[in-house]
Order: C-alpha cells, then sequence, then structure tokens
C-alpha cells in the first residue's frame, strides 16, 4: 500500500470532511499548502486567513493515511487556548468522516489525539502544546504565530523542530508580522541564510472572507494601491476595518507588510515578563514528556473573565485577589467601551476581567459599571470622562461617592497613566493574561513627540479598536495606585511631614516672638501618643476587604 498522493490528500480532504455540518472549502493557497510536500515551509498571512484551520487539516489527514504508520505532527502554539483549538479543529474533522475512512480513535484529550494504525500495532498522533520547543518526536512540527515569540525562546524553539525532523518530517512556521526583527523576520526574508523554505505569502485578498473576487485579486491586487485595492475587492466588512485603520496598521496586519515596532513604548519582553505562562520561569524546557509538560503548564496562565455575571458568580478572593479596583474607557463611535478590573492578589496586580462593549446603549454601560461595583469588593473605579463620559461619571460618584473617579484624558494625563503601567511592568507587579490581543493592544502604544516638545501616548486605531482594554486597564492600575495615594501609607507620611513642619513653625514663632537664642528654651517638637502601628493599621485595611 502506497502512501497518498498530494492530489489523494486533498480529494479525501473534499470527500468526507465537514466543518459546523458543512462541506470543508478551502482558498486555493490552502489547496497547495495541503498537498504540498517541502521540508520547510514559511507562511506570511494576513490576520483571520485561516491558518490553524489548515495546518489541522493536513496533520489529520496525513495521520489518517493507512499507509503510513507512528506518524506524529506536534503544534506549538501561542499559549494554552490557541494549543486546544488545533485538536478541536482536527477532533471536528475527525468526527464528521464515516467510520470506514478512517483510523480508529482510541486516545483523546484536550491537546492531543491518538490513532490505531492499520495493522493494530503502532499508532499516530496529533500533539499540541502551549510555547514550548518540541521534544523527542520525529515527525511534522508546526509553529504557529511564530514572529511574537521572543528572540531567546524563538530560537529554542527552531532548532528543537530542526532536529525532530532530522530523520523525517517538515517544518511549517506561520505568523502574521510583527516588526522587523525575530527568528520569523529573518526566515521569510533572509533567503541566503534559510535557501530551503518553500515561502507562501497569503495576504487578505486571497481569503474569500475578505475578498469579493478572489479569482481576479489574484492577478491584479498586487499592482494596485492599498486603497485602490481595498475599495475594489474588499468586503463591507473590511472596507470598515480600513476606514477605521491607520495605513501602516492596515498594512501590517492584513497585507503582510513587516512594519518596524522599534516606536513601542513598551516591549514584549517586558510583557512577557509580567504574565505567567511566558515568563522564563514558567517554561520547563527540561520536561520531555508531553502529557508532564502540559500538567506543568496547566493553571499557570491566568484567566480573565469577559462576562459580568461569571465573575460575579464564581469571583473568590484566594483566586482573583482582594479588593479589586475597576477602569473603564468609554468608547464613542467606532471604540468599544471597556471594563478592567484588576485584584491585588499575593502583592500582584492580577487581571481578573477585560470586557469591550460593542455597539451598547449608554443605559447598558450604566447598568454594567453598577452591577460590578455593588456586587464586587471593588475599592475604587476610574472613569474616562472624555466627552460623553462625563455624564457618567457624574451620576456615578453621585451614586458611589469617593469610591468613582473621573479622569480627563489629555496629554498630560494620558502620559501619566502610560507611565504608570510601564513602571509596574519593570517592577514586574503585573500578573497579566495570556492572550495575544491584549499584549497586542499593549505594545500598540507609541510614545511620539509633539510640535510643542511634549510627548503623546497613544496607539493607532485598527479592527479591534483603539487600544481600548489598554487605556481601562491603565485606569484601573491608577485606581489601585490612587487608593495608595489616599490611603494609610500617605496619610501616615503626611502626618509625619505635617508634624515636623509645625515642630518648625512652632520653634520658628516662639524664638520670634520671645527674641530667645537658638539654643535657648526651645518649644519641644509636636508629638503624637503611641497607638497602632502602620503595618497593623494596613492589615486591618485588607481585612476589611475581604
Amino acid at each position: 500500500m502506497d502512501l497518498w498522493t498530494p492530489e489523494e490528500k486533498l480529494n479525501y480532504v473534499y470527500a468526507f470532511m465537514k466543518y459546523n455540518n458543512q462541506d470543508v472549502i478551502l482558498d486555493f493557497w490552502q489547496d497547495d499548502f495541503i498537498k504540498n510536500r517541502s521540508r520547510f515551509i514559511s507562511l506570511l498571512k494576513s490576520r483571520q486567513t485561516g491558518f490553524s484551520f489548515v495546518v489541522a487539516i493536513k496533520g489529520l489527514v496525513k495521520a489518517l493515511d493507512p499507509a503510513r504508520t507512528k506518524y506524529t505532527k506536534q503544534f506549538v502554539s501561542y499559549n494554552e487556548d490557541d494549543a486546544q483549538e488545533k485538536i478541536r479543529y482536527a477532533r471536528e474533522f475527525y468526527e464528521s468522516i464515516p467510520d470506514k475512512y478512517k483510523k480508529r480513535l482510541i486516545h483523546s484529550t484536550a491537546t492531543m489525539l491518538e490513532f490505531e494504525d492499520i495493522g493494530g500495532k503502532t499508532t499516530s498522533r496529533l500533539i499540541s502544546l502551549p510555547c514550548r520547543p518540541p521534544r523527542g518526536k520525529n515527525g511534522d512540527v508546526c509553529l504557529d504565530e511564530f514572529a511574537i515569540y521572543l528572540p531567546r525562546l524563538s530560537n529554542e524553539i527552531y532548532t528543537a523542530a530542526s532536529f525532530c525532523t532530522l530523520r523525517k518530517g517538515c517544518i511549517e512556521v506561520g505568523s502574521t508580522p510583527l516588526g522587523t526583527i525575530g527568528k520569523f523576520y529573518e526566515i521569510c526574508t533572509d533567503k541566503e541564510k534559510y535557501p530551503n523554505f518553500d515561502r507562501y505569502f497569503v495576504p487578505w485578498w486571497y481569503a474569500k472572507v475578505m475578498c469579493k473576487d478572489v479569482k481576479t485579486a489574484v492577478q491584479v491586487a498586487k499592482d494596485m494601491q492599498t486603497e485602490e485595492r481595498v475599495m475594489a475587492f474588499g468586503t463591507d466588512r473590511l472596507i470598515d476595518i480600513y476606514r477605521n485603520s491607520t495605513l501602516e496598521d492596515f498594512q501590517q496586519e492584513c497585507e503582510c507588510s513587516f512594519i518596524d515596532s522599534a516606536s513601542s513604548y513598551i516591549s514584549l519582553e517586558l510583557i512577557y515578563a509580567n504574565t505567567p505562562g511566558r515568563r522564563e520561569e514558567d517554561i520547563p524546557l527540561n520536561i520531555e514528556d508531553d502529557e508532564a509538560y502540559f500538567n506543568a503548564k496547566r493553571n499557570v496562565e491566568v484567566k480573565t473573565f469577559s462576562d459580568p455575571d461569571e465573575l460575579i458568580l464564581a469571583y473568590n478572593p484566594e483566586i482573583h485577589g482582594s479588593p479589586l479596583f475597576m477602569g473603564m474607557d468609554i468608547g464613542i463611535v467606532h471604540d468599544a467601551t471597556a471594563f478592567y478590573i484588576i485584584g491585588m492578589y499575593e502583592g500582584k496586580k492580577k487581571s481578573v476581567l477585560r470586557l469591550e462593549m460593542r455597539s451598547a446603549t449608554f443605559d447598558k454601560q450604566k447598568d454594567t459599571f453598577r452591577k460590578l461595583m455593588r456586587q464586587l469588593p471593588i475599592y475604587r473605579s476610574c472613569i474616562d470622562m472624555t466627552g460623553i463620559g462625563q455624564q457618567l461619571t457624574r451620576e456615578m460618584k453621585a451614586e458611589f461617592g469617593e469610591k468613582t473617579e473621573g479622569i480627563l484624558f489629555t496629554m498630560q494625563s494620558k502620559e501619566v497613566l502610560a507611565m504608570n503601567v510601564k513602571t509596574g511592568l519593570e517592577r514586574r507587579e503585573f500578573l497579566l493574561e495570556n492572550d495575544r490581543e491584549f499584549h497586542s493592544q499593549i505594545h500598540s502604544i507609541k510614545r511620539t513627540p509633539t510640535a510643542g516638545g511634549n510627548f503623546r501616548y497613544d496607539a493607532e486605531r485598527n479592527e479591534k479598536g483603539h487600544a481600548d482594554s489598554f487605556w481601562s486597564w491603565a485606569l484601573a492600575n491608577f485606581a489601585s495606585m490612587d487608593a495608595k495615594k489616599i490611603g494609610f501609607y500617605a496619610q501616615y507620611a503626611s502626618q509625619k511631614k505635617n508634624s515636623v513642619i509645625q515642630s518648625v513653625v512652632d520653634s520658628t514663632i516662639y524664638r520670634t516672638e520671645n527674641n530667645v537664642k537658638p539654643n535657648e528654651n526651645r518649644a519641644k517638637p509636636l508629638t503624637h501618643r503611641r497607638g497602632k502601628s502602620l503595618d497593623s493599621v494596613m492589615r486591618g485595611f485588607t481585612d476589611a476587604w475581604k
């Protein structure tokens, strides 16, 4: 029995596989990708082109080939959710195939499918794990969103993947571009250093979900200017994305252009250093067994809620921290209204909720704010009171008093918010969610000089908004800092300072009025009765919010 030819692989997909109970219909480049037998494949792609979808199909087809035995494909993904996504795709494809045309599934987990080979003596497997070097298995390796990996880890992962394919198998490297640095950028651009790669270029007009006429666009779009081809071939949704993006961002996210990210105010290294699951200490590089690795990684990553009701029902101060602090960024027109909640957890600021509300009425936004404030131990909240946010701020302050503060977004206030966040990241104060979109929002903030000699801190608008979650997170962070500013530490320090000042003033007045020499009959410094220590006061403050 011979292995399937490239054409037979593709025919198998179209004959038997379904997704969402519909026949699988692939884009032309996906057809070619499934048939591709190259040992080295790179895929520079637009967002939402279906890379995870097609690599899962290709891996499953090879695993189910009746003549193929001991096949292994390892997927290396950005985080745990993305890793599990590949297996969810493969499992759905597998279940849609009639039993007589597929191998028997003998073991299934969230990150692995194992099939019994024909004859029953060997097995073939699909394995998907969050960001780690693949180990010990000869076969295919797929590296997803490879541009986002930090340099040290990307080198280790790529080297390990290369040795996994030493005897057999291929390496598939795919990603949307992110800056002109890193291993992925080198693979895509340096053909002398990486001469054997079969390179795919998959911009938005190669995907029918974004392009109205792929067949024509493939022939002519590449010679057009961005706006011209978007208006000629883009779907209505893509046109909306383009109109609400900067040219630079659209070209990077949708047209596969490597844009220099050196101007980003906050580096990926800083973000990852505050993200459980991506910190160096969270990556157990010495564990070779896949199941053991996954168990070691399990529960390390921070999971945030996106639904207020779910958070209210599940809230546990021992898991999510206490007290809580909230930020709310008011959206206008195309932007989302974003809520972010952080909790004080073992001395860190832990991400608890990230909610972006689009097309929500003003009353709905207010109701959400009230619900969170009333049903969770939120000690302090900060609201973007720019524009329409003024009305909401007035109403919420009238209802919740000093627990709510409005902050007018100006160039100066945004600078304070952004600098506080960066300082906190440098001090490793945060426990962030391991989410690509949120990380991208943080990384998108630019520090640009103005004509007046100041600096502007902001992100360019893209299809996801205007870094709305970043600013709500920065507001939540400021709320936690402001709590300290008005809290017991500050009060204690202020009292001490005022005591010293008053003592000096009293002494000076006494000497002046009574013509007393400096060393004679000085007024005694103002003192306070001994009472609770600062530590005991702070413990009382903490206990009150548990």
